[in-house]
Order: structure tokens, then sequence, then C-alpha cells
């Protein structure tokens, strides 16, 4: 997300079995742009997704769903 001044920063959202993950981070003012941002929080999720793969496997989970509303950014 952009603000107004140029200040750029992401928020990442993840449910667990255990409640909710959230990630923040502040990208700096006027070096990013709103898809730094997005890319970067899709990436942040792919992260979490690994570090919890045997997670995820030792509980059977075939199936995770991520959603963007930046379609700009993924393509």
């Amino acid at each position: 997300m952009e603000s107004e001044d140029g200040r750029v920063g992401l928020t990442v959202v993840c449910k667990r079995r255990d409640g909710w993950r959230v990630f923040r981070s502040h990208l700096g003012t006027g070096c990013m742009d709103v898809y730094d941002a997005e890319l970067c929080a899709i990436g942040l999720a792919l992260w979490e997704l690994v570090q919890t793969g045997e997670a995820l496997q030792t509980h059977r989970v075939t199936k995770v769903a991520h959603t963007s509303i930046s379609y700009a950014a993924i393509r």
C-alpha cells in the first residue's frame, strides 16, 4: 500500500490452526511502489508456507489458498 506521501508498506495475514499470524513491513519512502509491496507480500506468504511445510505434511494438508487483489503484480 502506498500513502499520499510516497511511503510504501505491506501486511501479510496467515490463518493457522493455532490462530492468525500477521507480518508487517515498511519498504521505504519514494524508492518502492505498490507493485514492489504486492510482490514482497506474496513472497512473504510463500516463505511462511515453506517454513510450515513439514507441519502441513504432518496434518495431511493438500491444498493451500492464496489471495491477492493485484493481478498486475502477479503478471
